[in-house]
């Protein structure tokens, strides 16, 4: 009796320490993919404003085109040390996927399905507990976590002329948070435990924006997202309630040397209204986020132009780690390839991820993210 005691009593400890586990990337409820499209991220998100398939502002739906989807796949390969320690790791995500279609020469739909947040890592650990006889229990922990909050939002751009346009959007948000936990003992007198937590989220927001161009050679974006009510809940009961993210941000675009296209952007998000969604002691941090970059014609192929894209990115991560803010630098590089007289385009980016925390013991992680787009317009 004394030891199943005992395991009950880890049980409960075991949750708690549990938000601690995984990679700087992933506390809480997970690392911000988001709504960018690789022609963005290559751009080190400067476009985000801009872009017509970037899922940030729907005024920009409107310079989309032909009607048709985009697809995109972005795996990440990451590494991370502490205390001499390398343990690599294999990310599948699929961030991005967006369909348009023209309703007139001003009106313009779109459906997008992005990835909000990403919470998928796993971990293992060892060690003893010591008993209040002065005995001690040699052990081995795994933890895993699956899920993601997904963003699906239905939009329209409408132009009001050739310098100004608007848009508005109606997010919907859902998502799954899964945790593993299995707990094995070297003296078989004590059994293992193994305990899966399942929580369904559900939220809501409002998004608004505007694209206007003061000269040809200049381009604004501005848009903001107004968020609602965000549930959690355990199978059919509601567990806890917070709010869905406010954000706002502007893309700044130059366009005035032949060839060359120059942007930069900013982001705030207000992750902190995140805060009380679940219960640790892992805390959402409100954001910046801000980005350069370029797109350099280098060639005509299939019909269209082939670029280069070189970007930078800094941004602070919305959940800490160990009680300190997560930083993330990423350095980015990509070529967008026309096919069939431009009715689609295939973009390739490669992302450089750098990101730290002042934690004890030294913790630093890095990756690289590949990102690879297909837009199709029948």
């Amino acid at each position: 009796m004394k030891r199943l005691l005992f395991v009950a009593a880890l049980a409960a400890a075991t949750l708690s320490r549990a938000a601690a586990q995984g990679t700087l990337s992933t506390q809480g409820y997970g690392y911000p993919a988001g709504p960018l499209s690789s022609r963005g991220l290559a751009m080190g998100g400067s476009v985000g404003e801009l872009d017509p398939i970037s899922s940030l502002n729907p005024a920009a739906l409107t310079t989309w085109g032909r009607s048709g989807l985009y697809g995109q796949f972005g795996p990440e390969f990451r590494t991370v040390k502490t205390d001499g320690f390398t343990e690599q790791s294999t990310v599948i995500r699929f961030p991005l996927f967006v369909g348009a279609i023209n309703a007139s020469d001003k009106l313009v739909f779109g459906l997008s399905f992005s990835n909000l947040l990403d919470r998928t890592w796993a971990t293992a650990t060892s060690g003893y507990y010591h008993l209040v006889d002065g005995d001690s229990v040699a052990y081995a922990q795994n933890f895993a976590s699956s899920g993601a909050i997904t963003n699906v939002r239905f939009a329209a751009g409408y132009r009001l002329s050739n310098r100004l346009r608007v848009g508005l959007g109606i997010h919907f948000l859902s998502g799954i948070n899964s945790l593993k936990v299995f707990e094995t003992f070297a003296d078989t007198g004590f059994a293992s435990f193994q305990q899966i937590t399942t929580v369904n989220l559900y939220g809501s927001a409002l998004s608004a924006g505007v694209a206007w161009s003061p000269v040809p050679q200049v381009a604004i974006g501005l848009s903001g997202q107004l968020g609602g009510v965000m549930n959690a809940r355990r199978n059919d009961t509601l567990v806890t309630s917070a709010r869905v993210p406010n954000r706002a941000g502007a893309s700044l675009l130059y366009a005035g040397i032949a060839g060359v296209v120059i942007a930069a952007d900013g982001e705030w998000t207000r992750w902190s209204s995140m805060n009380g969604l679940a219960q640790s002691t892992i805390l959402a941090v409100d954001t910046w986020d801000y980005g350069a970059g370029a797109e350099i014609h280098l060639a005509s192929v299939g019909g269209g132009e082939l670029p280069l894209r070189l970007g930078i990115r800094k941004r602070t991560l919305p959940f800490q780690a160990d009680s300190a803010t997560v930083k993330e630098t990423l350095f980015s590089v990509g070529v967008g390839i026309p096919v069939s007289l431009s009715r689609g385009r295939f973009d390739l980016s490669l992302i450089r991820a750098l990101r730290s925390a002042p934690v004890s013991p030294s913790v630093k992680e890095s990756g690289w993210i590949l990102s690879i787009g297909i837009l199709v317009r029948p």
